[in-house]
């Protein structure tokens, strides 16, 4: 990969986190849970420590948190959560970050016409087409207030295929993210 593109993709990581679905495989999500916890009793939330891997300056940096933070917010709200920071039954954290990575495959068969103006150059052995994107991940993780022991953990990961189109959309395409994550939350025994 040129060095340019790769300090690009680098550059965009973060920015790549939550992808509208169009340029986006799905999302994989798994969660986990404490199953002998009482969730009716956690009422009130506070926030922990986050941790958000990117390349981004700080302004972006701190876009991509608040678009973060509040779509969480949002999510715990609709479900009847209300924060309290001074009295909170539950914390809770989100660790988030990108990798860039490379798909390699054969290249499809070539015909006349797509070789108009084309030059292969002393290339030799089998030509091949590479895919370049970004696997977005984050983990969001519950734990209850008073005995810091978890109580319900999601990780989610999706390939993130055009990030230049995700940063005009970041609401939007956190929300949709976010929702999907916390989509089992609070879990149904």
């Amino acid at each position: 990969m040129v060095p340019g593109r790769r300090l690009v993709v680098l550059v965009l990581l973060c920015v790549s986190l939550l992808h509208p679905p169009d340029n986006a495989v799905a999302q994989n999500v798994k969660s986990t849970f404490d199953k002998s916890a009482d969730f009716k009793k956690y009422k009130k939330y506070a926030w922990g420590s986050n941790y958000l891997l990117t390349r981004q300056t700080k302004e972006d940096q701190e876009r991509i948190n608040m678009a973060i933070v509040d779509s969480i917010n949002r999510n715990l709200q609709a479900a009847g959560f209300v924060e309290d920071d001074k009295n909170p039954d539950f914390r809770i954290t989100y660790e988030a970050g990108g990798l860039p990575k490379a798909d390699v495959g054969a290249q499809r068969d070539l015909y006349a016409t797509d070789l108009v103006n084309w030059s292969w150059g002393n290339l030799g052995g089998i030509s091949s087409d590479v895919w370049v994107y970004s696997l977005a991940k984050m983990q969001i993780t519950v734990t209850d207030a008073a005995t810091k022991s978890q109580l319900w953990q999601a990780m989610a990961s999706q390939k993130i295929r055009d990030t230049n189109k995700f940063g005009n959309k970041l609401k939007e395409n956190v929300d949709k993210f976010i929702q999907k994550t916390m989509k089992s939350f609070p879990p149904k025994k």
